[in-house]
């Protein structure tokens, strides 16, 4: 018993989010300042954005018909973005972990977009959840391809495509930016 309950706080304790975040509305920009956490000691690269994407949701029955609710975010995580010790001056760098960021707003520009034709059927909860996790692994598998691509922004090329590329879809996406939250 005294294992389980230990488990327990552990699991807790590792599935707690984090005390600060911000919202890509509140801080679509970011700076070295904002690269707060501790580097892995066995990290290869040299620094690391840390964001997501999450919802809120809540739904009602009335007269018969499910009416959903979902509130979408990306969010940004300072105390779990890390850089190592460099020249605080490096712009690409800095610029190659700003498009980690906007692709994470991408993806929740989407996933709103994706809410907005969502028509509920029987358990809205299930249903709003899994498309929540397709959305969040295309947004996982779009970061790992951004890095393969542009060797996390050592080639310069590359890194120019994705920037363009990223700039036109969040442009494509911009009714779905949020703006009352």
């Amino acid at each position: 018993m005294k294992w389980l309950v230990t488990l327990s706080a552990l699991v807790l304790c590792l599935n707690s989010e984090p005390k600060e975040r911000w919202t890509y509305q509140e801080h679509p920009t970011l700076s070295w300042e904002d690269f707060r956490g501790t580097p892995p000691s066995n990290a290869d690269h040299h620094a690391s954005v840390n964001s997501g994407m999450g919802y809120q949701f809540s739904s009602s029955m009335q007269n018969g018909e499910w009416h959903v609710d979902v509130r979408v975010n990306s969010y940004f995580y300072p105390q779990l973005s890390w850089k190592k010790e460099l020249d605080e001056h490096d712009r690409a760098l800095l610029a190659h972990e700003q498009l980690h960021w906007d692709i994470s707003e991408l993806y929740a520009r989407q996933l709103r977009e994706a809410y907005s034709r969502y028509v509920p059927k029987n358990e809205p909860k299930k249903e709003v959840d899994f498309i929540f996790k397709v959305f969040e692994k295309k947004r996982r598998a779009r970061q790992q391809n951004y890095d393969r691509e542009s060797q996390h922004g050592n080639n310069k090329e590359a890194q120019s495509h994705w920037q363009q590329q990223i700039r036109e879809e969040l442009f494509t996406y911009s009714a779905w930016a949020q703006t009352d939250q």
